[in-house]
């Protein structure tokens, strides 16, 4: 079978469902259009959201939107200037009366509170060179010329916010910033070892064999990443169902 084909195979295992239908796949396939922010207050938002994107975390923060006040009605220049160290972030939420599900104990470095103000500074520190989404965007067209320098942007956010790690930079783009990118993970990674789109054990060079398969099908990548997260997930979120999927059975199938 044609490297081509396996896309369009994945498409039609998910429709093979009877609660799947054309309108429900394409939905997910092209939810990027309608979540990408329109203000940088947003993407702030977005990146503070991201952060928290880790076991149990979402659990110990809360809604974010318990934070408004204290960051500023979310902005990222106020918050920078305000705020000298994590810390001083910590304190003001504490003062601020927001009584978060999970403990704030500010001399545990392993506390998810603590790893979240710091993750939070980076991040406004990171933002502080652009005041508006034109000059964000702008910079993140300077790494979509080609596919070595694209792999450079998900690496240089993982190294410039606390916390952030390969794929979960990758997921913040891919979701937020541009379709043009895919996350390493484990559903993704499972399904290019075994199909053969990639032999690397590492998220940095699953991405890369990855989007290479993407540029050589035709197909956007975030398409892609979406169709083969949903084989091995199962789960159609925006419509409320989950399927028995298996994306084992899905490698048998295009292997057999």
């Amino acid at each position: 079978m044609r490297e081509v084909e396996y896309y369009y195979k994945a498409k039609e295992y998910l429709l093979s469902f009877d609660s799947v239908t054309d309108d429900m796949l394409e939905a997910h396939i092209n939810e990027w259009k309608g979540r990408k922010p329109d203000s940088i207050k947003k993407l702030f938002k977005s990146l503070l959201g991201h952060a928290q994107n880790r076991q149990g975390m979402p659990n110990s923060i809360g809604d974010i939107e318990h934070l408004s006040s204290v960051l500023y009605g979310f902005d990222h220049i106020e918050v920078n200037k305000n705020y000298s160290d994590w810390a001083s972030l910590f304190d003001a939420i504490i003062a601020s009366g927001y009584r978060p599900p999970g403990r704030m104990v500010k001399e545990n470095n392993k506390s998810h509170w603590v790893i979240y103000c710091k993750a939070i500074i980076s991040i406004a520190e990171f933002l502080a060179a652009y005041k508006s989404l034109d000059e964000f965007q702008t910079f993140v067209d300077g790494f979509l010329t080609n596919e070595q320098s694209k792999l450079a942007l998900p690496l240089l956010l993982s190294e410039e916010i606390f916390g952030f790690g390969f794929a979960l930079a990758c997921d913040f783009l891919k979701e937020n910033v541009s379709p043009q990118f895919i996350k390493p993970d484990t559903h993704i990674n499972d399904i290019a070892q075994g199909l053969g789109i990639t032999n690397a054990t590492n998220d940095y060079k699953i991405f890369k064999d990855v989007e290479s398969y993407c540029s050589r099908i035709g197909v956007l990548p975030y398409a892609v990443d979406k169709v083969f997260w949903l084989v091995g997930s199962g789960n159609f979120y925006l419509s409320g169902v989950k399927i028995a999927s298996s994306k084992h059975e899905f490698i048998s199938q295009i292997r057999g």
